[in-house]
């Protein structure tokens, strides 16, 4: 294998690199919360689809019974027995908090329309949780924890997945992420190239470090003399300033008035 040798590839900083204003601590920190709300709709999108679909797959019953409770439709007595009937064995597989122990009771021993009365009497709440924390349950309230429905991938495709897509994409063909626009700021590499889609996944990838250190790399942003955190140290970025529309406009010539001939 030839012996590499030290290059200055990446280590340079082009010309027109130089002299261009840092994003601000805050317009940075702006950028990434508003790219946090913005991810929230697709992330819990994501991860409803995968519960439908899974409860679809695996226990057709019981999701014909959480469709008829959910749907707002006014249900006949029977129908609505029915629902709660195929529903009773699987709130008992997710430990639903707030499930009755008679209902819980009656389905292992097979009593579902027992069961089922049993819940005729409770409340139903869907609950889809990210971090580990619990909120109170109201009395006479079961809570559905729909996040046991969704499978360990499609769990990580929703949280990771999702963002890292987000991110990825945006980053490598636009330059910034909508939050980065709306904050003003884009993201460059020093040697003025386009951020292939490989950089700008390891440039994701990269965000990982600041939990992974609680924080502490953030401290980057006032520190680093390019305001470069680990991300940007990974791919050799900066995020700058973005120009205003107006210096954006290259400003053209004066038209040169004709050359008459007969001044000749």
């Amino acid at each position: 294998m030839a012996t590499r040798r030290v290059k200055d590839h990446h280590l340079r900083v082009v010309p027109e690199m130089l002299g261009l204003p840092l994003a601000s601590p805050s317009r940075r920190i702006a950028a990434i919360v508003l790219d946090g709300l913005l991810l929230v709709l697709p992330t819990v999108a994501v991860a409803l689809t995968a519960a439908t679909l899974s409860l679809r797959a695996s226990d057709r019953p019981a999701y014909d019974g959480v469709r008829l409770l959910l749907s707002g439709r006014p249900a006949d007595a029977s129908a609505r027995h029915g629902a709660l009937r195929a529903l009773a064995p699987l709130l008992v597989r997710l430990e639903a908090p707030g499930l009755p122990p008679a209902a819980a009771l009656a389905v292992e021993e097979g009593r579902l329309d027992q069961a089922a009365e049993v819940l005729a009497t409770r409340s139903l709440e869907l609950s889809l949780r990210i971090d580990e924390g619990e909120k109170p349950l109201a009395p006479g309230h079961v809570r559905v924890p729909i996040e046991k429905l969704i499978p360990v991938g499609a769990r990580a495709m929703a949280l990771l997945g999702v963002p890292a897509l987000y991110f990825t994409l945006l980053t490598s063909l636009l330059g910034a992420t909508i939050g980065k626009r709306l904050a003003g700021v884009r993201v460059r590499r020093l040697d003025g190239e386009r951020l292939s889609l490989v950089e700008s996944f390891e440039r994701f990838t990269g965000y990982l470090h600041i939990p992974a250190l609680l924080g502490w790399p953030v401290l980057d942003i006032w520190r680093d003399p390019n305001r470069q955190l680990p991300h940007d140290r990974t791919v050799h970025t900066v995020v700058v300033r973005a120009p205003r529309r107006s210096a954006r406009k290259a400003v053209k010539p004066a038209p040169e008035p004709p050359v008459d001939p007969a001044a000749d």
